[in-house]
């Protein structure tokens, strides 16, 4: 992404020079690079982002402009659209000691806007006096014309919630013509497997539930087929875009699936709701395993049944044989934004070898389903996740690149832009592997909130999976309550459900140049910092730079198998005075202006 290769060298550089420095707002820099997302346009309104500038201490808020006309800032337009913005208002409230840093608004939604009409917009940074920067570079987009409109209903669909609407819905599906939408309006339509084409929009209305069928028969066991070299094909998941033979290569382009209603899954028992710290409701679904899910499934309880009929054993059944949620391959420029993820048997958002894909103001609500993940990306090119809340049964958002020896001929998994999410429960809020062998790569995570995630960045693979994950910036963000580790990186990750059907690497997997800076950890268990490598067999991470990190609470950072890394203005507090640092089998460390010291 073009975000990531321009700015980070120079933005290093000038935060370098003005830390400690504080700005009159006539000297507030404006914001750079705004650009609309991938396909984040229609023919009412428009979704912009923007670049802080590299010195944004001083900056409070965001003002846009259309036209030469005010619209409105940033942060008062994000309290309207994103699902996330009450949470991360709610934790900063909670933040009396001002222990955490402050994130930075920079997205901003115009609505209500005219079809087919050009608007030409501008940003400016705004100061704590209320005073402005000069005007951003100006950007000219225009809305789309009124698509379309397929409406479900008048393809047969009843959206009661009992019978099947499958047909119907695939006719619509079928008969859109470019740039069309297919509307599902309000009701409750339950389906199989769905297939989509290029160049469509899927709009799923507010009070509108699409909710996956419950049996396994519903859904094509000639789905997909993970990486070129895997040995299992997979179930089709309830929204595909994918060819109908699995060993076929098909190309898609400009898919949106957008809408405020609801995508379910249908995947598990539902054991009861939970009040949230903002007093909200939140679904808990049953948190199974290969040994439990006939009790606890729905759809996955019918899907593993079915493979375990056909003679596959109950282990690779289960790791295998689950439907996603949503499951593309192969698509280029996708936008998903606005609606609500419940339930998926198996994983949430599948994005294979995709490239330029967005998810915008949506939410995630998934805990504790069985590797219910949020979103994940897989030797893909060009992510932008902001504005999603997270509350899922496995990582938030993840990006893999492939297993073992083969990966080596698959493209990498590159140029991601994370911000301005909040991440309740999850495995991680921001997660490189357990599948790294093509390579992660030029990942930037920024100003985002979490609360409750097992770990912040968590990195993960093994001896034998190659690759790993290198160019990698998070920062200016706020942390609490870490379960686990704040910050990992291991060769010791081990998936009990996964199936080894790939040739072995030779070389292990590697996390290098890695930045964690301005981020505070609140509370935090278990590892602050836990680095794994291997120094018996010379297996190393490197490249790690932790700057300006500071964590409360009784957590520890367990170093090994680390080299040539520094870790400057690192504080830890509430350690009941016990040195935290507990460092081994590493070379080439560099500690400046760490509390306490190693």
């Amino acid at each position: 992404m073009p975000y990531y290769a321009r700015t980070v060298a120079l933005r290093s550089l000038i935060a370098g020079l003005t830390v400690g420095c504080s700005l009159p707002s006539w000297a507030l820099q404006a914001p750079s690079n705004l650009q609309v997302p991938t396909l984040a346009f229609d023919d009412q309104q428009i979704i912009l982002v923007w670049e802080k500038p590299a010195d944004h201490a001083e900056i409070k808020d965001y003002r846009v402009y259309a036209n030469g006309v005010l619209l409105g800032s940033s942060n008062a337009n994000n309290d309207r659209v994103s699902p996330a913005k009450p949470y991360i208002d709610r934790f900063y409230e909670q933040d009396t000691a001002k222990f955490h840093y402050r994130i930075g608004i920079h997205s901003y939604t115009a609505q209500g806007l005219k079809p087919d009409t050009a608007y030409r917009f501008t940003v400016r940074s705004v100061g704590g006096d209320g005073k402005e920067s000069p005007d951003s570079p100006a950007l000219v987009q225009r809305t789309t014309q009124v698509p379309a409109l397929f409406d479900v209903k008048k393809y047969g669909a009843k959206g009661d919630g009992t019978r099947l609407d499958t047909l119907a819905i695939q006719s619509a599906i079928d008969a859109c013509t470019p740039g069309c939408k297919v509307l599902l309006p309000k009701g409750t339509y339950k389906s199989g497997a769905l297939y989509l084409k290029s160049n469509m929009t899927l709009e799923v209305a507010e009070g509108a539930t699409l909710l996956g069928s419950e049996r396994a028969e519903d859904y094509p066991l000639a789905g997909y087929i993970q990486y070129p070299y895997s040995t299992t094909v997979r179930p089709a998941s309830l929204i595909n875009a994918l060819p109908r033979d699995p060993r076929q290569h098909q190309t898609f382009e400009n898919i949106r699936i957008v809408g405020k209603g609801t995508l379910d899954g249908n995947g598990w028992k539902r054991r009861a709701d939970s009040l949230d710290e903002r007093g909200q409701p939140l679904p808990f679904y049953e948190p199974s395993d290969n040994t439990r899910y006939q009790q606890d499934g729905i759809l996955a309880k019918a899907q593993v049944e079915q493979a375990v009929a056909r003679g596959m054993n109950v282990k690779d059944a289960y790791g295998q044989m689950r439907s996603s949620l949503i499951t593309l391959r192969n698509v280029k420029n996708v936008f998903y934004g606005g609606f609500t993820v419940l339930n998926p048997a198996y994983h949430g958002i599948m994005n294979l070898e995709t490239e330029n894909v967005v998810l915008a103001n949506t939410t995630h609500k998934t805990y504790d389903a069985n590797n219910g993940d949020g979103i994940e990306f897989a030797n893909s090119k060009g992510a932008m996740v902001f504005n999603n809340f997270f509350d899922t049964g496995d990582d938030c958002v993840n990006f893999a690149a492939g297993t073992g020896a083969d990966a080596v001929h698959q493209k990498p998994q590159e140029d991601a832009w994370i911000f301005n999410n909040y991440f309740r429960n999850g495995h991680g809020m921001v997660v490189a592997g357990s599948h790294t062998g093509a390579w992660i790569q030029n990942i930037v995570a920024e100003d985002n909130v979490s609360d409750g995630t097992d770990a912040g960045l968590r990195m993960k693979s093994t001896n034998f999976m190659g690759g790993g994950a290198r160019n990698v910036i998070f920062r200016d963000s706020a942390i609490r309550n870490t379960v686990k580790q704040a910050f990992i990186f291991t060769l010791d990750y081990n998936d009990p459900n996964a199936k080894l059907d790939y040739q072995r690497s030779t070389i292990p997997g590697q996390f290098r140049d890695i930045r964690v800076s301005d981020v505070s950890v609140e509370n935090a268990q278990g590892r602050a910092i836990e680095v794994k490598g291997d120094s018996q067999s010379n297996a190393y991470h490197q490249g790690l730079v932790f700057e300006r990190v500071r964590f409360s609470g009784p957590a520890k950072a367990q170093i090994d198998g680390l080299k040539d890394s520094r870790f400057e203005q690192v504080v830890f507090s509430q350690n009941a005075g016990v040195n935290p640092w507990q460092v081994t089998g590493s070379e080439g460390l560099v500690f400046k202006d760490v509390q306490p010291m190693p």
